[in-house]
């Protein structure tokens, strides 16, 4: 019997998965709650509105969905957000055509300031979210590629930035046309954050040197009052440093699998582009 039970295990799980799965692809594309109708009507599942019942009740019960209002659908947790974007998350790999204009906009760019303005407008363009662009601030505007060597050389390369660092923030209102930020406290506790800049300034600082694109997500301790933004973030190098990051900041119902692709291609391709200057 124990052993049927081993068996048997794994397909519940894949089935649960694969209901959350559609669940969270649903809200992200709708901001709608999603009932058990809804998945069974638009998925492959083959199963009946009451199974699906079923596992939604499990999946409430164990912290990944929750019921905003009575009689209404689900909608995912943080917890939810962060077990599918771990676990069941398929990035949505850039096309050719994107790579190419991201590579070619950021070409066009003849100082780091340029740069910055560049990536903003990639970000916001490819995300439909607002653009946080965070670099280290150059002590001399031009250095001699000797000097940059002798620091590369003795491991001072930090020595050459300022203390402070610049945070950018570019599209505000791209963040304000979704539909959880209609409600004016949240308004205006994200108005806060992007006129104060600290709190987001230090959870991008935090990250430097973390390989790979890192995503925080809601109230996951990142943002003070702001359990309904996340920001998705990677750093940039130069000579193997990092001085900064470029990253996405919105909604936790953001299309997080387009995000994470654009988030890390620009900043890899920025890496590229900070050698010229």
């Amino acid at each position: 019997m124990a052993r049927k039970k081993k068996e048997t295990q794994p397909k519940a799980d894949k089935r649960k998965d694969r209901i959350f799965d559609v669940i969270v692809r649903s809200y992200i594309e709708t901001a709608e709650p999603v009932g058990s109708r809804t998945i069974s009507r638009h998925s492959d599942l083959g199963l009946s509105p009451a199974s699906i019942r079923n596992v939604m009740a499990d999946l409430e019960e164990e912290g990944f969905l929750k019921q905003p209002h009575t009689s209404a659908g689900r909608v995912p947790t943080d917890k939810g957000y962060r077990y599918w974007v771990d676990r069941l998350m398929e990035r949505e790999e850039l096309k050719p055509k994107e790579r190419d204009w991201i590579r070619t906009e950021l070409s066009k760019a003849k100082s780091v300031s340029g740069l910055k303005d560049r990536v903003s407008k990639i970000i916001m363009e490819l995300t439909e979210n607002a653009a946080l662009v965070y670099f280290k601030n150059l002590k001399k505007v031009s250095f001699l590629n000797h000097l940059l060597e002798e620091l590369i050389k003795n491991d001072r390369l930090n020595d050459f930035f300022e203390e402070e660092a610049e945070l950018f923030i570019e599209g505000a209102c791209r963040v304000f046309e979704q539909p959880e930020f209609q409600d004016l406290h949240k308004m205006r506790l994200l108005l806060q954050a992007f006129d104060d800049k600290d709190e987001l300034a230090q959870i991008l600082l935090r990250d430097l040197s973390l390989v790979g694109v890192q995503v925080h997500i809601g109230g996951e301790g990142t943002i003070r009052d702001l359990d309904g933004v996340s920001i998705v973030a990677k750093d940039c190098y130069l000579a193997r440093n990092a001085i900064g990051s470029v990253a996405v900041v919105g909604p936790t119902r953001m299309k997080y699998a387009k995000v994470v692709s654009v988030i890390e291609f620009v900043a890899d391709s920025v890496t590229d582009q900070l050698e010229r200057f």
